[in-house]
C-alpha cells in the first residue's frame, strides 16, 4: 500500500502526536470508527495515546511519525 509506505514507525523527530492532523480524543476516534463501541470504547487505556490521522486516514500510534507533519499550535498531551 502506498500510504503505509510513507508512514514511519517509531523514528527520532516529529511524532504524530505533534501533529496537526493527529486526533486523539477519545470521541474523534469513536467518530472516526463508529462500531468501535460494539467492542470497546474510545476512551479505552489500551489505546493509550493512539488516535486518527486526518491526513492519511488510519489509526496510528501517537509515536508514528510521516512525511505529511504539520506542527501542532497547541501543546499535546504528554506520554507516559
Amino acid at each position: 500500500m502506498k500510504i503505509l509506505d510513507s508512514i514511519q514507525l517509531r523514528i527520532s523527530g516529529p511524532i504524530c502526536q505533534q501533529c496537526a492532523h493527529f486526533q486523539n480524543e477519545p470521541a474523534h476516534v469513536e467518530e472516526a470508527y463508529r462500531g468501535l463501541t460494539v467492542f470497546s470504547s474510545g476512551f479505552a487505556s489500551v489505546r493509550d495515546q493512539d488516535g486518527f490521522c486526518e491526513y492519511n486516514q488510519l489509526y496510528l500510534s501517537a509515536r508514528d511519525s510521516c512525511p505529511h507533519f504539520a506542527p501542532r499550535h497547541t501543546p499535546p498531551k504528554p506520554i507516559i
